[in-house]
């Protein structure tokens, strides 16, 4: 960013970073509410490990999500547009049909089957993280103007290859794996991260 660059103030920023924000919190939202009706049903949920790992990455990129939109004040007012509106949305919105496609409303008669759901939803589900983690590093480098390589990347890279093996070989099996591996992932780069809002 040169010398010259103006941020948007604060009134701007809050304008047009508010649409972000519905998304994500429609999809912790998703989260908190499938919970509750798959205790609430219990009977008729066959519940899963590997499900409840990928319902507390989900969780976590969301909050994630919602912690680093704050980074995008100091974006450059000239990076700033209808389209980059739309451009911020994507990543929301894709977390967002993940979470849809993990989790689905119990059926009023019969058994849910949360373990089996990724041999019926893992191509899918695993495409919408893959290109969500495209999506976060160019929107890291684009807006604020972040080199490419940076030791994140790394983890995005790691990311995007276990998406990708998820989305090619979709099994309740791949699944569990590849949950463990994100969930150690994520809890590793929360660790590490030392953003705050200032």
């Amino acid at each position: 960013m040169s010398d010259a660059a103006q941020t948007l103030d604060l009134g701007a920023f809050k304008h047009v970073v508010v649409p972000i924000g519905v998304v994500i919190a429609l999809g912790v939202a998703r989260i908190v509410t499938a919970a509750s009706g798959y205790i609430q049903h219990r009977d008729q949920v066959r519940l899963s490990w590997a499900h409840a790992a990928w319902s507390a990455v989900l969780f976590l990129w969301f909050v994630g999500l919602w912690w680093i939109s704050w980074g995008l004040r100091s974006a450059d007012a000239e990076r700033w547009s209808y389209f980059t509106l739309i451009f911020l949305l994507i990543g929301p919105s894709l977390m967002y049909l993940a979470a849809t496609l993990l989790l689905p409303e119990v059926p009023p008669e019969g058994e849910l089957d949360l373990a089996g759901r990724f041999d019926a939803i893992g191509r899918p589900f695993f495409v919408c993280l893959a290109v969500f983690v495209v999506w976060l590093a160019a929107a890291e480098m684009l807006l604020l103007a972040e080199p490419f390589l940076v030791p994140k990347r790394a983890n995005q890279g790691l990311a995007l290859l276990l998406f990708s093996v998820g989305a090619v070989f979709p099994s309740r099996r791949t699944a569990s794996v590849v949950g463990l591996l994100v969930l150690a992932l994520a809890v590793f780069a929360l660790a590490t991260f030392r953003a705050r809002l200032s």
